[in-house]
């Protein structure tokens, strides 16, 4: 399995300049993309239904081709899902810290 970095996420209970608000998981979010050291700010919202792990320890992220096959095995913290159209994303617990994996399909036009 080939893993290519792609950001550092750290949960937050401070107010930042937020990108988006993902509602199914009550979580506001910065764009990794836009900082120059790809990190990702989270603030929970105190009913969000994602893992405690999640939104008290940082995660790191990481591009997988294959999201069935980088899961194969793993202990899966949250099942996979589509915050975005052509993304999917699952997070994993690895020696008690959540392991973010990211599979983007190409859009086609």
């Amino acid at each position: 399995m080939d893993y290519k970095f792609s950001h550092i996420g750290i949960p937050t209970t401070e107010e930042k300049n937020w990108d988006g608000f993902y509602e199914p998981g009550k979580i506001h979010y910065t764009e990794f993309d836009k900082d120059q050291y790809n990190i990702e700010w989270l603030k929970f919202d105190a009913d969000s239904p994602m893992p405690e792990l999640m939104r008290t320890i940082p995660h790191v992220a990481y591009f997988v081709d294959n999201m069935e096959d980088a899961l194969q095995g793993k202990d899966i913290l949250v099942d996979t899902f589509s915050p975005g159209e052509g993304v999917r994303v699952a997070f994993i617990e690895h020696n008690g810290a959540p392991v973010e994996f990211m599979e983007i399909k190409p859009q086609h036009t």
